[in-house]
């Protein structure tokens, strides 16, 4: 508790530039512009967006909106009211999830303690991503809180609500996408489709249709084709641009590790007889290598898993899930990008090793609690030097004054410039190695979940 209220008193650094929930200024300008009929994938969206209080209209700064129309009604929703009051509101909704997750978590768990309840949701609030989450406005930490719900509710066969929970996780669908390893019974498998059906009913009635449906497929695909090397990306194929592997291989590495995470979960998955809620978790932890677009703040969707193995694991799966923990929810890449944050960092740091202790069962701490608190002491001896040698910049601070984007750019062609302007798009091997560390951490959860599996069936065999 004391490094947790350290990380938000002393060690707090100044305010960054611009509007606070600046994620959320996309939503807020997409749904604003799909209120008045525009495109919200389109340049208009810079009209609203320039008007926000914080933000620098003396240059290009535009952030692209490019969720799902099924989000639109909620988005337009809240761009009827005023830019500060929706904030506000937002943020409620966020921290409504966030209780939300964590509940379900433990409940999926199936433990009713209230050390497990304090320990989950001090691990929740240190976490990097959980702070990216909110400071950003992210929907991501919406879309995992439906995660989190939908696997509750499949797992106490309550099909509405696992329904509703699926189509709160498609806000975000590349993290929803984990939800096809809980296929495993008619129960979900039905409460998954409706929301599913729900999903695409909105997303065609939103959306403009089918033709609107397959304009947003164009547009992410050149969203992702503007961004795939880019720093914020957290993704193998990033990383080795990072360290100057040309296009053609970055692309490849990409594909290889996607096809290596799906072929690892499905085939561990058999061999170790998990079951339907482990093999989810597997999943989710193969996520971040399994698919092509994913940044730091994504990883709030790991909370799942390492909050249900800091309650169940011991022994070696819980001395690796410790370190998993501290690998994974770190914001290792913004001890270069933010380099004054970084005793707020490591306070949080220190703040969530304890806290994944306090949520274990309450026993005695064993040796195997010693376990992040020594990863955090050999990372951060490596990550912070690393780090201070080769400082990352950050949009759109780092974008030149009066930077103009070419008149003929649409959107994503925009952002893929502003990132490039920013320095964003550099080979700096530093950066693509302390973006690598949440990677190998999610390697290391995967490991440490069979181990948890394979230990609860000896003792109960």
């Amino acid at each position: 508790m004391i490094a947790l209220a350290l990380a938000f008193t002393l060690f707090r650094p100044p305010p960054t530039q611009g509007p606070y929930a600046r994620d959320f200024e996309a939503y807020y300008a997409g749904g604003a512009v799909w209120n008045a009929g525009g495109d919200p994938w389109s340049r208009d969206v810079w009209r609203v967006e320039r008007t926000v209080g914080g933000v620098d209209s003396s240059r290009d700064e535009l952030l692209p909106y490019v969720g799902p129309a099924a989000a639109l009604p909620l988005f337009g929703a809240l761009a009827r009211l005023p830019q500060p009051l929706a904030v506000r509101v937002w943020c409620g909704l966020l921290a409504a999830a966030f209780g939300a997750l964590i509940v379900a978590a433990l409940r999926l768990a199936r433990t009713y303690r209230i050390g497990a309840l304090l320990g989950a949701m001090l691990l929740g609030i240190a976490a990097g991503p959980t702070t990216s989450d909110f400071a950003l406005g992210q929907v991501a930490l919406l879309s995992t809180a439906g995660f989190a719900g939908a696997l509750f509710a499949y797992d106490r066969k309550r099909p509405l609500a696992g329904a509703f929970a699926t189509l709160l996780a498609g806000a975000q669908p590349n993290l929803a996408v984990a939800l096809l390893a809980r296929m495993r019974d008619g129960l979900a498998l039905r409460s998954a489709v409706a929301g599913g059906a729900a999903f695409a009913l909105l997303t065609l009635l939103a959306g403009g249709g089918f033709a609107g449906f397959a304009r947003y497929l164009h547009v992410l695909g050149e969203h992702g084709r503007a961004e795939r090397f880019v720093t914020i990306q957290h993704t193998p194929g990033a990383i080795a641009w990072s360290f100057g592997a040309p296009e053609g291989l970055a692309s490849a590495i990409t594909l290889a590790c996607a096809l290596a995470a799906v072929v690892s979960v499905v085939v561990v998955t058999v061999r170790a007889r998990l079951n339907a809620l482990d093999g989810t978790l597997l999943a989710l932890a193969a996520l971040p290598l399994a698919i092509p677009f994913f940044h730091e703040h994504d990883f709030v969707v790991e909370l799942i898993p390492l909050v249900i193995v800091a309650v169940r694991a011991s022994g070696a799966a819980r001395a690796l899930a410790g370190v998993a923990a501290v690998l994974i929810l770190v914001d290792w890449l913004g001890l270069a990008q933010r380099t004054p944050a970084q005793p707020q960092i490591a306070s949080l740091a220190l703040a969530l090793a304890c806290a994944f202790v306090a949520a274990g069962r309450g026993a005695r701490a064993t040796r195997a609690d010693l376990a992040p608190f020594a990863a955090l002491l050999v990372l951060f001896g490596a990550a912070v030097p690393l780090a201070r040698a080769f400082p990352a910049p950050t949009w759109p601070d780092a974008l030149p004054a009066g930077y103009r984007a070419p008149a003929n750019a649409d959107a994503s062609a925009l952002w893929g410039d502003e990132q490039r302007a920013a320095g964003l798009e550099a080979r700096v091997p530093a950066w693509g190695a302390l973006r690598a560390l949440p990677l190998a951490g999610c390697v290391v959860l995967g490991v440490a979940l069979v181990r948890c599996r394979r230990s609860e069936s000896r003792r109960t065999a």
